[in-house]
């Protein structure tokens, strides 16, 4: 039974299988690329590959395809391959130039085709507005990356070597801005583009500072695919290089990724390290079907119609995408340095279609497994901390920032099913028995504008100074009471760094480290009256005034004992509701008791 097609998505096919142009139309420098019917293109059957096959390391010649007098394709040795160089625009000052040329490569001079790199300068103003990196199996074209460049910067987007994608650290990569990449997969059967696995990467930059402020990332799999037996299959490259392709209408956005920075301006990280707070995952199985989404450029290559989410709707369909289940990760220690934006994890909670790489430590997880059309925060004054409503749990581990271990872990649950986090659990280093557990009556939540103006303006003026400052001050007092040696580690880490977000994270592991130490202190000297340890006094049970007296404990030692019981009470209760003022208040208190 074939699988139903929406009318939309029917339509998408109509065009996708649409004919190509006819190699007999095309220009020369597109004729000179032209692939075979059965998709192939190598160097073989070249008039000019023998003189090509004989070229030593080093070696080149030119020809004038075009035939106007100059020339206008460069065939070079170089690193033991054979490459022909294509001045797409025939009248270029280089051949070998970055804006309007093709590089088509064999590796190791075999004369099958393995990659071919397109620069299309679609305004003519000497700069590249789109990139393709195109890769081929044998002669055979599989898939390519595509860019956009909403910049006008021009110039390379993937950073390669050996005419291979060089790696997610290769200096080289500008992935970055306003622009977008994307990969489609070639259909030898409709001789056309699909989508598949990230498709599109999208980027913005709104202040354009070169950096950029959002970005998101979209997995193209096969609709059954969270299910089936590649649970990551946007991911697995050996479906990149297969030589079927899945059809569109079988095709669906399986994932969401979409990160911010809202670091404050001037940004200072390097360009090629860019940094993203948080960032939402998202899984679904929405049908790959969206308005515009068919682009086709006459100066691009058959075929020259590609499929991807318009750039300028990727923010749009990150926050109204239909999740079945949603991830948020925010980066505490203000330590991970990755275009991508933030990835979710393998641990946990599983969440198909995802890829890695994962990041543990000093990460904070939150997780819902309930339908989800609209990404929505909350901010709550317990912990002073954005949060993903509707998460039924999360988690953070603390460590590996100040020593090579694990110092604590902090989880979080959302107990009456209200959308807020209201119990929470601290465990020590790796005590599996829980150090702290708390549930808050009133999360004291408010819901937050999910902007990226309004973020960075709120947790930049408010939220961090705020928490810095009364981190400092309850320290202060805790520090009077009761002394850790990793809690110091982690003020001495806060004092080193210029980003307040990571100052804040350190001093809010070293205020819970001091805060555990004098709860203990409190609850032991407590602990160690007369009250608890000895029987009443015969001759003193009814005196005020707490003992020593012989015999026993006095009325005055009982009274002692439940004032200050109450009043412990009363500064853990307070702590963990966030009333940090109320809690040093009462630290002070019991201290001087």
């Amino acid at each position: 039974m074939k699988p139903w097609i929406p009318i939309a998505a029917a339509a998408a096919c109509v065009i996708w299988a649409a004919p190509q142009p006819k190699p007999a139309s095309l220009p020369w420098y597109m004729r000179e690329t032209a692939m075979t019917a059965g998709a192939r293109l190598t160097f073989l059957e070249k008039s000019w590959w023998p003189r090509a096959k004989a070229l030593a390391e080093g070696e080149s010649f030119t020809l004038d395809l075009n035939q106007d007098g100059r020339p206008d394709t460069l065939i070079e040795r170089k690193d033991g391959n054979l490459i022909e160089v294509i001045d797409d625009s025939g009248s270029a000052d280089r051949i070998d130039n970055q804006a309007s040329a093709a590089y088509v490569v064999s590796l190791k001079g075999t004369g099958l085709v393995d990659r071919m790199v397109v620069y299309i300068d679609n305004n003519g103003d000497g700069k590249a507005d789109e990139t393709e990196f195109r890769h081929y199996q044998d002669g055979y074209l599989r898939y390519a990356w595509f860019s956009e460049d909403y910049d006008n910067t021009g110039g390379p987007v993937f950073g390669m070597q050996n005419w291979s994608y060089a790696g997610t650290n290769n200096p080289d990569n500008r992935f970055r801005g306003n622009m977008m990449i994307y990969l489609n997969k070639y259909d030898p059967e409709t001789r056309a583009w699909v989508p598949l696995s990230e498709c599109p990467f999208a980027f913005w930059d709104f202040n354009h500072d070169g950096r950029s402020d959002v970005v998101l990332r979209v997995s193209a799999a096969p609709l059954a695919s969270n299910t089936g037996k590649d649970s990551d299959y946007a991911n697995n490259y050996q479906y990149m290089w297969a030589p079927k392709a899945t059809p569109l209408a079988e095709t669906g956005n399986m994932n969401v990724r979409y990160s911010y920075n809202i670091d404050p301006e001037p940004r200072r990280e390097p360009f090629n390290k860019p940094h993203y707070n948080f960032g939402f995952n998202m899984v679904g199985a929405q049908p790959y079907n969206y308005p515009h989404m068919t682009y086709t450029n006459p100066r691009r290559r058959p075929p020259q119609t590609v499929v991807r989410i318009p750039w300028k709707d990727g923010m749009a369909v990150a926050l109204d995408y239909p999740a079945q289940s949603t991830g948020f990760s925010w980066n505490e220690a203000h330590d991970v340095w990755r275009w991508e934006g933030q990835f979710w994890i393998f641990e946990r909670e599983y969440m198909p279609n995802t890829g890695g790489p994962t990041m543990r430590w000093n990460m904070r997880r939150e997780y819902s497994a309930d339908p989800a059309s609209r990404r929505k925060l909350y901010y709550s004054e317990v912990d002073q901390r954005y949060h993903l409503f509707g998460a039924r749990e999360g988690w953070l581990e603390a460590g590996h920032l100040v020593n090579n271990s694990k110092d604590l872990e902090f989880r979080y649950f959302d107990s009456n099913g209200d959308g807020y986090l209201d119990t929470f659990e601290v465990f020590l280093g790796s005590n599996p028995v829980p150090v702290r557990v708390s549930r808050v009556s009133d999360p004291r939540a408010r819901p937050v504008t999910l902007t990226r103006e309004f973020l960075q303006e709120d947790y930049n003026q408010r939220v961090l100074p705020r928490a810095i400052e009364e981190n400092r001050q309850l320290i202060a007092s805790l520090k009077n009471v009761a002394q850790s040696d990793l809690a110091a580690a982690y003020e001495a880490e806060a004092g080193k760094t210029e980003y307040l977000e990571r100052r804040r994270y350190c001093l809010d592991i070293a205020r819970e480290l001091y805060f555990l130490k004098a709860r203990d202190f409190f609850y032991t000297r407590n602990a160690a009256g007369a009250y608890p340890n000895l029987e009443a006094s015969r001759k003193a049970a009814r005196l005020l005034t707490p003992g020593p007296v012989e015999g026993g404990y006095t009325l005055g030692d009982s009274l002692k004992y439940w004032t200050e019981a109450r009043r412990i009470e009363q500064f853990v209760e307070a702590y963990a509701n966030g009333r940090f003022d109320e809690a040093k208040r009462l630290v002070d208190q019991l201290r001087a008791e």
